[in-house]
């Protein structure tokens, strides 16, 4: 399937004449330069330039060699970078200048499979233009054919076992190419030159309708059947790229209301698929920056402010502002939109509520017959579990939540080189890290660790991402809280390979991550603001301000510690929180008004406050979240969370169209002494007098929400500015979970700023717990390096 075999690289007798009139060129390309289409480009390159010579992958990336006068040469050498396809990554380029050997013409050569891998699998990407044009004309020979592709689109990571990136090592091995399909996948010329999943309807997958029990339902068109079925309020388990969706008209009511119910999914919102940009304007208000993240080829679910009039059901985002919303990236599911009566669909994960998302036929069957009414199947083997990233414009540019499909698993450059190791992140929206040289490549979304489940699809990605670069971690590293499931896992793995493990405190990898990001060594004044981590102390940390080098970090301030009645309950139930900073504030958390304010009996604030003074399951903490979720409480009277989080996001929708010059409430900052290393404290107590005077008074309850937001944001920036005089640092770097929220970001970049602070945020990990591993990886990565100099 490839024009010729590789060329021998003896060095060749030279004739002397040639090298005044011609030059000879190796170039070595490394990056995401398989399964995007760089072969051909480069074959038409070399052809518009008139040079001769070849082009092959292997396990480093491409090799080429060039030939012919210098000037076209060195012409060849800038378009590489500037014309490059449009899915590939050039990460670097090195040259070797050989003897011209008189060649003529430019070929294609075979695949080597040689050496480590070190060249980047490319992420599945969006139906291209070219290939929607084909689908949806009756005179193309795939026309309406689910399954078409070209180099510049299509299923990748998902369909992959091994690189380098051929048919061969794909789940498109098993479909033999018809002879049209062959004659494309072979012409250089042809924008399906080497497209791995190349089919069409003659040789390719099919789809086809089943019912709960797997018998196949006949349909000359299954896919117009199954929109039959949706738009009569069924829901529909529908295979894709990276796992099956479950997917309803998100217009009907009923029909979504009855997914929440048997996906056991009360709360958290459900993305919704529209057909184009247009659509998606009919349905949010949409930013230009919005926009254009919508239409990437990641296409990944972007949070939007939805419209008030839109006709998506109610229950699909109940009591927030935002829709997440996203657009076709499969040609299946391009079919669905051709129908002018389908408007929008919820497409959810297909799984029961923090399971892993459903890829096989019968595992789908298996899992899902309680939930679904009907099947879309289709047989192209799905081979990584990858479900859709979500992503929003924070603080005016995009920031990833979930990194998954269209991202995983593009390589993230590390600031300096790390040996092989593996980064096994948090527990709660768990991603791990596997490191080596200058690049980390990170695992899909895997979820919360918390089902035997969700262990066997860590398990069953680490060991496919570590054949795929050939990675063998030299040492684990894990974060220090005891009670979580991957640091469990790290030390029973490390301990039966004989590797060192490292321990990284939780709020340091946050800020290495993002410094990681932006290549600063350090030391970086960190803001690192989330919903729970392990502390140097024992304690539960989560509102910190750290001074941080990528191995080490001292703790300047920190929001003044609270108690969580409960524990763990009080994550669930933020009345709890509420409860806990009340009494530290210093009121009479059993009189008539609190009773009300938490919504309580008064045995069980008595039983909860005894916890407290007897110091009996209720540690302490300093978290910024649970501030979020106790204020929440109090003025919305969030309860009860369905979902992480969702106390917070509620707070964040309710202050969004109120103005950002919200006086503050009052936070004191008390006990700092630099010299002597003693880390201030911020204490909450006057913001929680102003807060309740505020609901006394009658302030309108999103005037509330954005007096808080105002206040956090200011009090940590008084803290930044108290450590830049005591240290000399003048970079901030923002990480933690909190950092999605998009208000406390903005105020936040705008306070410092504003004081003459260097700001860094996230860009291309999440600031959350799904970016953790990341930063594990480069203390990791730093630490080992230390220890080498030693």
């Amino acid at each position: 399937m490839v024009p010729e075999n590789p060329p021998t690289r003896a060095t060749p007798e030279v004739d002397e004449d040639l090298s005044e009139t011609r030059q000879r060129r190796e170039l070595r390309v490394r990056g995401v330069v398989q399964g995007v289409g760089f072969r051909p480009f480069v074959y038409r390159l070399a052809l518009e330039e008139n040079l001769a010579g070849f082009i092959g992958n292997d396990t480093d990336g491409v090799f080429i060699e060039i030939e012919g006068p210098p000037e076209r040469v060195s012409a060849f050498a800038v378009r590489l970078r500037a014309d490059a396809p449009p899915l590939s990554r050039i990460d670097s380029v090195t040259t070797r200048e050989l003897p011209p050997t008189g060649e003529s013409g430019f070929r294609i050569v075979a695949s080597e499979v040689l050496g480590r891998v070190s060249t980047g699998i490319p992420a599945d990407a969006a139906t291209c233009s070219d290939c929607r044009r084909e689908l949806l004309d009756p005179n193309d020979r795939r026309y309406r054919y689910p399954f078409l592709n070209c180099t510049n689109c299509g299923p990748r990571f998902t369909i992959t076992r091994h690189v380098p990136y051929d048919r061969p090592q794909t789940s498109m091995a098993v479909f033999l190419m018809c002879e049209a399909c062959l004659r494309e996948y072979n012409d250089p010329l042809n924008r399906r030159f080497h497209a791995q999943p190349n089919a069409c309807r003659d040789c390719g997958p099919r789809v086809w309708l089943a019912n709960a029990d797997g018998q196949e339902i006949r349909a000359d068109d299954p896919v117009g059947s199954a929109i039959d079925r949706l738009l009569a309020g069924e829901i529909v388990a529908i295979k894709g790229i990276g796992g099956f969706h479950l997917a309803v008209d998100a217009t009907n009511e009923a029909a979504v209301a009855r997914l929440r119910q048997r996906k056991r999914r009360f709360g958290k919102p459900l993305a919704v698929m529209v057909k184009d940009l247009e659509a998606a304007r009919q349905f949010c208000a949409l930013a230009a920056e919005e926009e254009a993240l919508l239409a990437t080829p990641a296409r990944p679910i972007v949070l939007a402010r939805a419209r008030a009039d839109s006709g998506i059901a109610a229950s699909a985002a109940p009591g927030i502002p935002w829709l997440g919303i996203f657009l076709p990236y499969a040609p299946l599911q391009h079919l669905f939109f051709a129908d002018q009566r389908v408007r929008a669909l919820v497409m959810t994960s297909a799984n029961l509520s923090e399971e892993p998302i459903a890829i096989d036929n019968d595992e789908a069957r298996e899992r899902l017959h309680d939930i679904a009414d009907t099947f879309l199947l289709h047989d192209r083997e799905i081979l990584q579990r990858c479900d859709d990233s979500v992503a929003a414009i924070v603080d005016g540019a995009p920031q990833l939540i979930r990194r998954a499909r269209g991202y995983v698993p593009l390589a993230i450059e590390m600031p300096f080189e790390s040996p092989p190791l593996l980064a096994v992140g948090g527990h709660l929206k768990n991603v791990f890290t596997l490191a080596r040289g200058g690049f980390a490549y990170q695992s899909q979304h895997l979820g919360d660790l918390e089902t035997v489940t969700a262990i066997e699809f860590f398990e069953e990605s680490l060991a496919h991402l570590m054949r795929t670069f050939e990675i063998e971690p030299q040492a684990v590293v894990h974060d220090l809280h005891p009670g979580y499931m991957s640091t469990a896992w790290a030390k029973e793995w490390a301990a039966a390979r004989g590797l060192p493990l490292i321990g990284v405190q939780h709020h340091h990898a946050h800020i290495a991550a993002c410094m990681a990001e932006h290549n600063l060594a350090g030391p970086v004044i960190g803001l690192s603001l989330d919903g729970t981590g392990f502390g140097a102390d024992g304690r539960v940390w989560g509102g910190e301000v750290l001074v941080c080098t990528s191995t080490s970090f001292e703790r300047f301030a920190h929001l003044d510690y609270v108690p969580m009645p409960g524990s763990e309950a009080a994550i669930r139930e933020p009345w709890r929180m509420a409860l806990g900073h009340l009494a530290a504030a210093g009121f009479d958390v059993e009189s008539e008004e609190i009773l009300k304010l938490l919504g309580r009996s008064a045995n069980e604030i008595r039983m909860l406050k005894r916890m407290i003074d007897r110091h009996f399951n209720a540690p302490l903490t300093s978290s910024c979240g649970r501030l979020f979720d106790a204020v929440a409480a109090v003025v919305i009277c969030r309860f009860v969370v369905d979902y992480e989080a969702q106390a917070a996001i509620e707070l964040e929708g309710l202050a969004m169209d109120e103005s950002d010059d919200a006086p503050q409430y009052e936070m004191q900052i008390a006990g700092a002494d630099w010299p002597a290393r003693q880390s201030a404290a911020i204490s909450t107590a006057p913001l929680w007098r102003g807060v309740l005077d505020d609901l006394r008074g009658g302030v309108a309850k999103p005037r509330i929400a954005a007096r808080f937001h105002a206040s956090v944001a200011t009090v940590f920036c008084q803290a930044a500015v108290m450590a830049r005089a005591a240290t000399g640092i003048h970079q901030v770097a923002l990480s933690g979970g909190c950092l999605h929220n998009r208000r406390l970001a903005r105020l936040l970049r705008t306070a410092l700023q504003a004081k003459g602070l260097e700001v860094y945020q996230h860009a291309r990990v999440s600031p959350g717990d799904a970016g953790l591993s990341y930063g594990q990886a480069v203390v990791g990565a730093a630490t080992l390096a230390e220890q080498a100099r030693r």
